[in-house]
């Protein structure tokens, strides 16, 4: 009887070693963080849906934090940039992307990446033969703006007037409103730009770059109140799959000079 205790014990033992040791192997390790509610809105080329997935620069590279954390894919619910802006200034232990990092935003939350850099501009119909010498002269012309993102704070920032701004909820009404004519510019990121007329068909050339605004890095922003370490084990995780996201980055047409 003691031999067969002495068998099990030994057995128990070899068992758990071989599972540490798999788990040294393929880098696992046990991941005790709380429960993250993350938020995205429907903003390509970084967060889109296709083909009934949730897919982008920023999901796909979320994806690879996860794995390397040890967590399985979390759920992310698709919300207007607005709410979802509130939702994680109100909601502790809750995450939004993909959101620019400013100088007005910095202190609202807590932050991991960047995740990879856009150049915004104004974009507007060639046939519309606008050229300006200076930012004053933009001042006269209505813009089309995704409220409360980044393109509206940019312009407001620059002394853009309100009155002049057509907000709307999405790049796809700004793209509209341009079409149309019903705006003279739109805010937009120049890969934002492209992947918008890939994805609805229309001719890219018809339209052209009037006045580059700023280029600035795009993070995961998380509430305030969220953990530190939460924050500093994304951040290493982001880091440690930096070779991977720059395939990423490739497989979405992102121009070498917004990585």
């Amino acid at each position: 009887m003691n031999k067969i205790i002495c068998l099990c014990l030994a057995l128990t033992i070899f068992v758990f070693s071989s599972v540490g040791f798999a788990a040294n192997k393929f880098n696992l390790k046990p991941t005790k963080l709380p429960v993250i509610t993350f938020y995205t809105e429907n903003f390509p080329p970084a967060n889109y849906m296709e083909n009934n997935e949730l897919v982008g620069i920023t999901v796909d590279s979320l994806k690879l934090i996860w794995a390397d954390l040890n967590l399985p894919d979390q759920e992310v619910t698709i919300v207007p940039w607005t709410r979802g802006y509130r939702n994680v200034l109100k909601q502790p232990n809750s995450a939004l992307f993909t959101m620019s990092k400013i100088e007005a935003r910095e202190d609202l939350f807590k932050w991991v990446g960047p995740f990879f850099k856009s150049v915004h501009v104004l974009m507007a119909k060639k046939s519309s033969n606008l050229k300006f010498d200076n930012f004053g002269d933009v001042l006269n012309h209505k813009i089309a703006t995704i409220q409360g993102d980044i393109s509206e704070i940019s312009l407001l920032q620059m002394g853009f007037p309100d009155f002049n701004m057509a907000k709307v909820q999405n790049l796809e009404r700004a793209f509209i409103m341009l079409q149309s004519g019903r705006v003279d510019m739109m805010m937009v990121s120049m890969h934002g730009f492209q992947h918008l007329t890939d994805r609805l068909n229309a001719d890219a050339s018809k339209y052209e770059q009037v006045w580059r605004v700023n280029q600035i890095g795009n993070y995961l922003a998380f509430n305030k109140k969220t953990p530190d370490k939460v924050i500093q084990a994304y951040q290493k995780s982001l880091d440690n799959v930096a070779s991977e996201r720059t395939l990423i980055k490739k497989k979405y047409n992102l121009p070498q000079i917004e990585y």
